[in-house]
């Protein structure tokens, strides 16, 4: 499965081939998606969209959830759940037998699901989890049709079992009503393995081992995790937990946090990759562990030492234009797969080569072609690689021969020559443009169109596209 900010894309032959889903009445929900979990043929998904929201005499945009997209028969057929939300009424919890206040969360707005998670219990059900920063972390019994709230330590105890005091809200936001504003109830990851349960919130790491029941919080102030703001979370074989951390306040740090057990049996944490922004971690098979972040992704075969893979290039030369991976992990045959916004990467030995899998289309009409893409093309802000951003040219040939590729200005000036002379023995050829102009400046904002000449040994033939440069 492929989750992006277009929708899902499923393939069922390892990516030879891949099924883009687009949002209609039998499909998944509109809007990128923000969460996956599967279940053998069971899959669900979450969604979430951008919405504009007015706020006096101006607008604002909040992203807006938009609910849970389940299939049982890998992705042939769906059922749409919407977001899940209280009612006004659901102002308060049952917890060991007491009550204590809750804040109903009644909007879509800034209530979307950042992670799902599934778990098979011993008595054979299925529960799916959520976490979501407004909703706070959930369960579902019926496959995400309805849902409960999960209570999680509030900020100010460490513990949630029969002896914690019952004097506080369930509340991620103050709210209207006045309730507290319990970072820990703003949840961002979750990791579900048998009654093991792990939900990293906006103020640590929460674990229960009762399915979530009695929980333990470990933060920056009780345990020495680097950050609290934990936007990812899984466990190891061994037993070990693996967050990925974000700083909250000047005295945190981001990094990799990692549990560790002294010989007395007692859970402390290490921090690795210190300084690192990460965005996923994956604990695979016989010990190893995947880190992708914004400068690329960590490797480790026995969860202490670390090293970064080289940037991911394939046989043919052609690079992924980005040091920023979103996603890491390593199938069940072995193959490591990463996502980022320049499309997707897998290796079958662990990095040492890699094949590069994007969608360009490759409906030509015409012998000779050129486009650009992304376009618009923000050079500050796409395809950055060691500090440049990169535009992908796809040039489309009929026969072997060579390339000059131009670049002019709207007043048809040549600001920049890509290729000369290049020589080309197949049909479809893809060069980059960093965005500057001959005195290696980035040029300024505006139209520009790139000339494609092309040589077959007898004459010149032409063709002609148009980019524009917004940073």
């Amino acid at each position: 499965m492929f989750a992006s900010g277009n929708g899902l894309s499923i393939s069922h032959d390892r990516a030879e081939t891949i099924f883009t889903y687009y949002p209609n009445g039998n499909s998944v929900s509109y809007g990128a998606v923000t969460g996956v979990a599967t279940l053998g043929e069971h899959i669900w998904i979450a969604t979430a969209y951008d919405t504009l929201v007015q706020e006096g005499s101006y607008y604002t945009d909040y992203p807006k959830g938009n609910g849970i997209s389940y299939s049982p028969d890998g992705g042939l057929s769906w059922q749409r759940f919407p977001q899940s939300v209280d009612r006004q009424e659901d102002n308060f919890e049952l917890l060991f037998g007491d009550t204590i206040p809750a804040l109903p969360i009644t909007s879509r707005i800034n209530n979307l699901t950042y992670d799902l998670a599934v778990q098979l219990t011993a008595a054979g059900d299925t529960v799916l989890w959520s976490v979501n920063f407004a909703g706070g972390c959930r369960r579902s019994f019926d496959k995400g049709e309805s849902w409960e709230r999960v209570i999680l330590p509030p900020d100010r105890y460490d513990v949630l079992d029969e002896s914690t005091p019952r004097d506080f809200d369930l509340s991620p936001t103050s709210g209207a009503l006045g309730y507290e504003s319990n970072l820990n109830h703003r949840a961002f990851s979750v990791h579900v393995s048998g009654d093991t349960v792990i939900v990293g919130t906006a103020n640590g790491i929460n674990i229960s081992h009762d399915g979530g029941t009695v929980w333990n919080k470990y933060t920056a102030q009780n345990s020495g995790i680097c950050g609290n703001f934990i936007v990812d979370v899984t466990l190891g074989d061994d037993g070990s937990v693996y967050g990925a951390a974000l700083a909250t306040q000047g005295s945190e740090s981001q990094g990799l946090v990692v549990s560790q057990r002294n010989v007395n049996g007692m859970l402390y944490w290490d921090t690795y990759l210190s300084g690192s922004r990460l965005y996923n971690v994956f604990a695979g098979p016989g010990g190893r562990v995947f880190a992708a972040g914004e400068k690329g992704v960590w490797y480790s075969a026995d969860g202490w030492n670390w090293y970064r893979m080289n940037d991911i290039e394939d046989e043919n030369g052609q690079l992924l234009l980005t040091q920023k991976i979103y996603c890491a992990l390593e199938d069940d045959q072995g193959m490591l797969w990463v996502g980022t916004a320049d499309g997707v990467a897998r290796s079958a030995d662990l990095g040492l080569s890699w094949e590069i899998i994007r969608r360009v289309n490759a409906d030509y009409r015409d012998p000779l072609e050129i486009s650009a893409y992304p376009n618009p093309f923000s050079p500050s802000r796409m395809n950055q690689l060691y500090d440049d951003g990169y535009v992908r040219i796809h040039c489309h040939v009929p026969s072997a021969g060579q390339l000059d590729i131009d670049v002019y200005d709207f007043g048809m000036t040549r600001v920049r020559n890509i290729a000369a002379r290049m020589e080309v023995d197949v049909q479809d050829i893809e060069v980059t443009w960093n965005g500057k102009n001959g005195m290696n400046q980035i040029v300024a904002n505006g139209v520009y169109f790139i000339r494609l000449t092309f040589h077959d040994g007898t004459q010149d033939h032409v063709a002609w596209s148009k980019i524009i440069i917004l940073d």
